[in-house]
């Protein structure tokens, strides 16, 4: 890719378009056979391991040596557990490992700081948390259309996060975040009138997962995070707790404008952050 670009944007624009066309193919191809909704659920996280290979250039050595390396076993891990839970119908032990992983993560990511920085870890582990309690527990009540705005919200928080992570120092982790982003849009588009789309444990513990990986890696390890933008940021994960009251007093009933709503109340809070990254850094911004 980066012989047909001539620069590092064309290169990455480049990419997004070449993941965004292979998700795209793919979810089409698993509607088109009708395949099962643990197969489905194994769409995010795979596009999720796919972009870290593509920022990295590599599938880390086990045990992992760096925090960079253990995102990708997070990853793993978590899909494997999604998949189990899901083929078990175990439901009960899904929604725990949902809201434990974060915590495990931010311990696990953040080991060699825990001596002399542990506010900092459990700050970055509630953080988690409360991302994966929005994306779980509060995006509707019928199923096909919680899919799908699981899905959507996680897409535009990986968008939204990319210009934090560039500013904290992590220009990997910018790029693996909107590449993650685009293979998300391009499964929302393909399953936008799928019934049997699901957003599971799978996507959740492996795609979700991943992503508050990376989120706490730039958060903990290079420590130049600006916490104003990112506090911002997180609101859009509250959005999912107001839309439908608000689509009540609405009264919208059609799926394609619940979902447009949903949309535009999530770009707010992202739209703030980025208000805010471009109010406290100006020109000195990096691009």
């Amino acid at each position: 890719m980066s012989g047909l670009a001539r620069s590092p944007q064309e290169a990455m624009i480049l990419g997004m378009v070449t993941v965004g066309l292979l998700a795209l193919v793919a979810a089409g191809l698993l509607r088109w056979l009708r395949a099962g909704r643990i197969w489905t659920d194994l769409l995010v996280p795979a596009c999720f391991l796919v972009a870290y290979w593509l920022t990295y250039n590599k599938v880390p050595s086990f045990p992992p040596v760096g925090a960079v390396n253990k995102i990708f076993f997070v990853a793993v891990i978590g899909t494997a557990l999604g998949v189990l839970i899901e083929a078990t119908g175990r439901s009960g032990l899904g929604r725990a490992l949902v809201l434990a992983q974060p915590i495990a993560s931010a311990a696990y990511i953040g080991t060699a700081r825990l001596p002399d920085a542990l506010p900092e870890v459990a700050a970055a582990a509630l953080w988690g948390l409360l991302v994966m309690h929005g994306l779980s527990c509060g995006t509707g009540q019928s199923e096909d259309e919680s899919g799908t705005r699981r899905a959507t919200l996680l897409g535009i928080a990986c968008a939204g996060f990319a210009p934090i992570a560039l500013l904290g120092a992590s220009s990997s982790s910018f790029q693996l975040s909107l590449l993650f982003a685009t293979t998300i849009a391009a499964i929302v588009a393909a399953n936008i009138s799928n019934p049997d789309f699901g957003f599971r444990s799978a996507s959740l513990l492996g795609g979700a997962g991943g992503m508050i990986a990376v989120a706490q890696t730039v958060t903990l390890i290079t420590r130049k995070t600006d916490m104003l933008a990112l506090a911002v940021f997180t609101l859009v994960f509250v959005t999912p707790f107001v839309v439908d009251p608000v689509l009540r007093r609405v009264r919208a009933t059609n799926k394609a404008v619940r979902i447009a709503t949903f949309v535009g109340m999530c770009l707010l809070p992202v739209g703030a952050s980025l208000a805010t990254v471009i109010a406290r850094y100006g020109s000195s911004f990096p691009v």
